[in-house]
């Protein structure tokens, strides 16, 4: 009777460290398609609780028909996975997974923003988090602002004050300093010369913008 008592308390004591993931189909060939290890993505599996789609972009990104519908024009299908889940949730997910899928070789951050609906975040597999930049070609090309350029530009502030992409799409990048900036004055000058948008269209005013880098060390740039 000890022995049985004591087997069930081993298989009880195994299984409590072990929560099993149900993918669907279509996710194990999604993951087979694009190359990715279903069992690192077991974790935000958990956390998302939402079904994985193929990451997609659009170019030049959406257009608003007369009854205000906004949609996508030209998709493009990427080597990548998605989900959709609210913005405050999002934000959650990938604050609490971003570093585990890094060392494991995963970029994770959010791709679309949906405000009021559903927001997407993605993942890519890479080591390189301006290929985050890459893969959603963002620009601010109505300044005269390409891919490059902005990859260019983050890659600096990055090596004065280590930067970290939470998201980004074809005219955003949503980032965070790892440091704090000495000169918050000349730093926000630098931005507003870069994305004026950031302000006259964001925060409204350049005091703002010095307040929310110093305080919440961080950085919305959006080319309207």
């Amino acid at each position: 009777m000890k022995q049985l008592i004591y087997g069930l308390l081993l298989f009880a004591f195994l299984s409590c460290g072990q929560t099993s993931v149900n993918f669907s189909k279509s996710e194990i060939l999604l993951f087979e398609n694009v190359g990715f290890d279903k069992e690192i993505l077991s974790d935000l599996k958990k956390a998302a609780a939402e079904e994985f789609f193929q990451l997609e972009i659009s170019e030049p990104g959406y257009i608003i028909d007369k009854n205000g519908t906004q949609s996508k024009t030209e998709i493009e299908k990427l080597n990548g996975i998605s989900f959709k889940t609210s913005e405050n949730r999002a934000y959650e997910i990938i604050l609490e997974n971003r570093v585990e899928l890094k060392s494991k070789g995963y970029q994770l951050f959010l791709s679309e923003s949906g405000y009021e609906s559903p927001s997407t975040v993605s993942v890519i597999k890479s080591m390189d988090k301006f290929d985050i930049l890459k893969t959603q070609k963002t620009d601010g090309i109505n300044f005269g602002i390409e891919n490059k350029d902005v990859i260019e530009k983050l890659k600096v502030w990055d090596k004065k004050y280590g930067i970290e992409i939470l998201g980004a799409d074809y005219d955003w990048v949503d980032l965070t300093f790892n440091t704090d900036i000495i000169d918050i004055a000349a730093f926000a000058a630098e931005v507003y010369d870069f994305c004026p948008d950031s302000v006259d269209q964001g925060v409204g005013q350049i005091s703002e913008l010095e307040r929310i880098i110093k305080e919440e060390k961080r950085l919305f740039l959006w080319w309207d």
